[in-house]
């Protein structure tokens, strides 16, 4: 498995490094910054659009808490 570090580190590396020529290190940090994100947004049950706002997820149609998540969660 890969070690993955946030966008805000990587750019924060690139400020200690010495730089030749200052837009060299802006194209590094745009490309740094355009890049998706490693951690997916984590939708609750409790905010996603499946949740009957009791206690069931009508896509699963099973139990779920309110503080529970899951791949198929929409806002």
């Amino acid at each position: 498995m890969q070690d993955l570090i946030s966008r805000q580190a990587a750019i924060d590396e690139l400020d200690k490094g010495a730089w030749g020529v200052e837009w060299d290190k802006a194209l590094a940090k745009a490309t740094i910054e355009s890049l998706p994100s490693a951690q997916p947004e984590i939708v609750w049950c409790k905010d996603c659009k499946h949740w009957d706002g009791v206690d069931t997820c009508d896509v699963i149609d099973a139990p779920v808490w309110d503080n529970d998540f899951c791949s198929m969660a929409e806002t």
